[in-house]
């Protein structure tokens, strides 16, 4: 099966080396015709994901109410969160809190964002890298990769920032300062 990282390498080595049997991923993901579920399914993965318009195989859910799916080997975030509640920050910390909710203990949680201030107009949350690491210590999770590149080194100028990151202890969810988030509105 063709990856859905055809076009875009550094992402698919941000989820090497694959972890468990069970994956969450907020939205519909697909690049270039290539849907994302399929390809971890074919890796034996039962593959969940959301998004509040159900495509590409998602279940119809907002990520700003609680998700109750109960918790997941993987957790991915590949352009989504900086979506959501472009009116409030409140949905934000629920986005985020839902993440941290999916995960357990060796939960692997892989991030893929735009950098701040380059992609206008595409969404109204964008973490900095401040945000992961802070994420990562008050929450109990250890940064394995934190860094920045462009999103398609074929159509430079749209950096965004990629994160790897892995529950290490269980802890009540804590949402960084609003200081690591960039609000482009």
């Amino acid at each position: 099966m063709l990856t859905p990282f055809h076009n875009r390498p550094e992402l698919g080595t941000l989820y090497e080396p694959l972890v468990g049997k069970t994956m969450l991923e907020l939205g519909g993901k697909q690049d270039g015709g290539r849907v994302y579920k399929p390809y971890f399914e074919s890796f034996g993965f039962k593959h969940t994901s959301v998004d509040w318009n159900g495509e590409f195989g998602a279940l119809v859910m907002d990520l700003r109410k609680p998700l109750n799916l109960g918790t997941f080997d993987m957790v991915t975030n590949i352009g989504t969160s900086e979506h959501v509640s472009e009116k409030d920050y409140a949905g934000q910390i629920a986005c985020w809190r839902n993440i941290l909710a999916a995960m357990h203990v060796g939960t692997v949680l892989i991030c893929d964002t735009p950098k701040p201030g380059y992609w206008k107009g595409h969404g109204t949350w964008y973490p900095q890298m401040t945000f992961y690491s802070e994420l990562a210590r008050l929450n109990g999770l250890k940064v394995e990769r934190l860094l920045e590149n462009d999103w398609r080194p074929d159509k430079p100028g749209r950096p965004v920032i990629s994160a790897r990151l892995v529950m290490r202890e269980s802890m009540p969810f804590v949402m960084p300062d609003r200081q690591h988030l960039f609000c482009s509105t």
